[in-house]
């Protein structure tokens, strides 16, 4: 890691747990041990410094993600974990980093929608059509509008994670399940759902495909449906 990337992924880290309006670039170079010139060496000032840190973060995410999908045996597996990766994500943030996005850099947070938009968007739809030829999802659907209605729920849980929607009678885990499981069963086949059933009943235990082939076999369901 050069002295660019540690700047960066340092005050990224300060931003997370601070805030970003809160934190200067003094309390940066504090922070991880060198001086404010060379932060200033490597970035121009505090917001060049926020929109690269931000756009490096999104790119090791999609990162993660797509190891994620190259790494579970269907995709509801991959949902699911993908799922929790977000979600683990969203709570190592301080919620004051989108209220300061959103009032002090609304420059960052227009190209930052953009971007998360067209790429979280493109992704989905490719996850979604791998579980159509898997045999999980349906494929007489457009896929193409099952994409977009899954970011409308990814951003309302977004929203949930920021603090901006969400009951005190329910929990963060509640409001999820609520919003992304009757939508994956509504879209699926007999296979997908046995799957989903299957993750509900072992929630937190790592499924493998044996077990998998087991549970669709004792199910009476055919594998290619």
């Amino acid at each position: 890691m050069n002295a660019r990337e540690r700047i960066m992924m340092g005050a990224m880290d300060l931003f997370a747990r601070d805030g970003i309006w809160s934190v200067t670039m003094d309390a940066i170079a504090a922070e991880l041990g060198v001086s404010k010139r060379t932060i200033y060496e490597n970035f121009k000032d505090k917001t060049e410094l926020l929109r690269e840190g931000i756009i490096a973060g999104g790119e090791l995410h999609d990162k993660t993600l797509n190891e994620i999908v190259n790494n579970s045996p269907n995709v509801i597996d991959a949902l699911y974990r993908i799922g929790k990766e977000n979600h683990q994500t969203m709570q190592k943030i301080n919620p004051r980093f989108f209220s300061d996005l959103k009032k002090h850099y609304p420059e960052i947070l227009e190209l930052v929608r953009r971007d998360y938009t067209a790429k979280s968007r493109k992704f989905m739809l490719k996850l979604f059509r791998q579980g159509a030829d898997e045999g999980v999802f349906e494929k007489n659907i457009n896929m193409d509008i099952v994409a977009s209605v899954w970011m409308q729920l990814v951003d309302l849980a977004e929203s949930t994670e920021r603090g901006e929607v969400i009951s005190d009678s329910w929990s963060v885990k509640e409001w999820h399940f609520h919003l992304f499981i009757p939508y994956l069963r509504g879209v699926s086949t007999d296979k997908g759902r046995a799957l989903i059933e299957h993750y509900l009943e072992n929630i937190e235990g790592v499924i493998k495909n044996e077990d998998i082939e087991e549970f669709i076999k004792n199910k009476g369901i055919i594998k290619n449906k």
